[in-house]
């Protein structure tokens, strides 16, 4: 290739017929889809039928990485997963930390994508130029830590890089996650996917490098990151001292926008006893981060004392703090320790179950589910003990742990009594840590997002920054949509979104200094943008063949009707017609039709995509 950052190559693995073959990767491929979320967004398009169900063999696991693994660029030590969902029912993808992206490129590929089914448990592993499909059934139901180092003691290599499914995926709750190094590609249910197709991991070495184009300018650029890092408080002192735990009281005390008891308030009383400031000083071990990043945002926490002492993580992040915690009044820093620790052995997403939890601790409280339901355990928000027990039951579909596996939206439709009203997710994905009534622009921005329910997709960072008015509704459509291009970009790119904070809240020239340097795409900002609104009609044209449409960009009733009852937030949501005043102005910028929210066929030829146009007309 005459373009730096790639392979030109994708490995495919066939599970059925145990065969393996490789996609080129052209130069006119890797500019026009960029890596990671744009090339899996291109080959589920084409090969995925939408209307399969996502546990069908056909259904393709999409691994991938971008320009920017094995360079050792700062927050690009990750890699990038996606696969029609078995929560969503639509296009999903989810990025995680680990050393695995890096080695995927040093085998000599620029990703992998993963169909068919096993016949039996198995797991891929891929040694350089050398690929094998070999038996799992002896790490079967191994929790995944367990799992990642029989893998490396089988091959007899200690720095193996392993990913690994747990119970969950095993067992397919739709939200069960990949781990790698205690990392996860956590939501959505990509887990569940590989779990249906028999695959237990994926091992990866290589022996190979990445390369840039233009050396000096590249060194120039990362001498500008050093410099300008250190003047960026988040990254330089925050995020390194507390890492996002620091969000809860910024969060949850000054701003009252932490979701709480399900979201019947969105201030958390106790909110002190689960911040950032106390589980770094009663509760730190050390700083961890992911491959080549100077940030370190990531601490090993343990109770040292009280009733889950001995209970040790990586983590809780702040969306784990919000949803063992806050959103089922839990205020115990070591339950919540326990059940992070948990939720990452047995292979599934925090966010996902412990809004689903706190769903069931409401629904509860409302008689629409008893104790007959429960086995005689009380689901009441504050117990902590069901909280924590009924992880490991979820993972083995166990008792009532088989219908908190589906996730909120598939109960409260099997619950009734109105529930599906305090459900809090969208598109079925459980709504994480950041407002939809505080924020105007995760209001519009969750019921547009292609995954529904993700805060990775538009961003809050910006509004909590001042930078958007939060109250605001006259052009935050368009801050949206910004926000939402500069994470596609941070996605193929698969480059963590804490550099928001020093590259901009929304796609801006600096992304573009960043990648020419590279990969010599010489793009300009424009051509970025187009890239990004390539990538992001793809997903929604997927999704379209799913039966999406505008009557699905919407939220939660709760959301919708009802005000912030208390705090510095108090009396703030989104209601209906002012939803659809942003959605209006969303579709005529984004170039959408008004009436169904499918992308025009003018706007798809603009942007290079008319083979994809001309599908959906064929309502293929």
């Amino acid at each position: 290739m005459k373009y730096s950052g790639y392979k030109g190559k994708i490995l495919r693995v066939n599970l059925t017929t145990r065969k393996f073959s490789t996609v080129e990767v052209t130069d006119e491929f890797a500019r026009k889809y960029l890596g990671g979320n744009g090339f899996a967004a291109r080959h589920l398009f084409d090969l995925v039928d939408p209307k399969i169900d996502a546990f069908d063999a056909s259904n393709v696991v999409a691994m991938m990485t971008g320009p920017f693994q094995g360079i050792n660029i700062p927050t690009a030590g990750k890699y990038y997963m996606a696969t029609k969902s078995p929560l969503t029912n639509g296009y999903f993808d989810s990025v995680s930390g680990g050393h695995i992206g890096a080695q995927i490129k040093y085998a000599g590929y620029d990703g992998i994508l993963i169909t068919g089914k096993a016949d039996r448990p198995s797991y891929i592993f891929i040694d350089d130029g050398k690929v094998e499909i070999r038996l799992a059934e002896k790490f079967w139901g191994r929790l995944t830590g367990e799992t990642q180092e029989l893998v490396k003691e089988e091959i007899g290599d200690p720095n193996l890089c392993v990913s690994a499914i747990g119970p969950a995926g095993e067992n397919l709750v739709r939200y069960a996650c990949v781990i790698t190094e205690y990392r996860a590609a956590g939501r959505g249910g990509v887990g569940a996917v590989l779990g249906s197709k028999k695959v237990k991991a994926i091992a990866v070495r290589g022996s190979g490098t990445n390369e840039v184009s233009d050396p000096e300018a590249f060194d120039a650029w990362m001498k500008w990151y050093k410099e300008e890092a250190k003047k960026v408080p988040a990254l330089a002192t925050g995020l390194p001292t507390y890492g996002t735990p620091a969000l809860v009281a910024s969060i949850g005390k000054m701003l009252g926008a932490m979701g709480s008891y399900n979201h019947k308030t969105e201030f958390f009383e106790n909110w002190e006893n689960i911040s950032g400031e106390r589980l770094k000083k009663e509760f730190w071990d050390k700083d961890t981060a992911c491959p080549a990043c100077p940030i370190a945002c990531s601490k090993v926490f343990s109770a040292k004392s009280g009733k889950w002492k001995g209970a040790i993580s990586e983590g809780p992040e702040y969306e784990t703090i919000y949803s063992l915690g806050s959103m089922c009044g839990i205020d115990d820093l070591g339950a919540i320790i326990k059940g992070d620790s948990l939720c990452d052995e047995w292979g599934m997403d925090t966010v996902s179950y412990g809004v689903t939890i706190a769903f069931m601790m409401e629904a509860y409280e409302k008689g629409l589910i008893t104790k007959e339901n429960t086995g005689g355990l009380e689901f009441n928000f504050g117990n902590d003990d069901v909280m924590v027990s009924h992880i490991e039951k979820t993972a083995k579909r166990e008792g009532i742990g088989n219908l908190i596996a589906e996730g909120s939206l598939r109960i409260a439709r099997t619950v009734g009594g109105g529930s599906e009203r305090f459900a809090i997710q969208v598109k079925g994905l459980e709504i994480p840590g950041h407002s939809a009534r505080a924020l105007r622009g995760m209001a519009l921005g969750y019921s547009t997002a292609t995954r529904g329910g993700s805060h990775h997709d538009p961003r809050p960072t910006g509004e909590y920054a001042g930078v958007s008015d939060r109250k605001a509704v006259e052009g935050k459509a368009s801050w949206v949509i910004g926000t939402q291009q500069m994470t596609t970009i941070g996605d193929s790119l698969v480059q963590c979104h804490f550099l928001e904070r020093l590259l901009g809240f929304t796609l801006t020239q600096k992304y573009v200094d960043m990648i020419n340097p590279v990969t010599g795409f010489g793009y300009t900002f424009q051509e970025l943008v187009d890239v990004a609104e390539r990538i992001l009609d793809l997903e929604r044209a997927f999704n379209v063949r799913t039966g999406i449409r505008r009557k699905d960009d919407t939220l939660p009733r709760r959301f919708l009707e009802e005000p912030i009852p208390e705090g510095p937030s108090q009396g703030m949501y989104t209601d209906e017609p002012t939803l659809n005043r942003m959605l209006d102005e969303f579709y005529a910028l984004k170039g959408w039709d008004p009436g169904t929210g499918i992308p025009t066929r003018q706007k798809l030829v603009r942007i290079g995509l008319e083979d994809v146009a001309d599908r959906l007309e064929q309502g293929l």
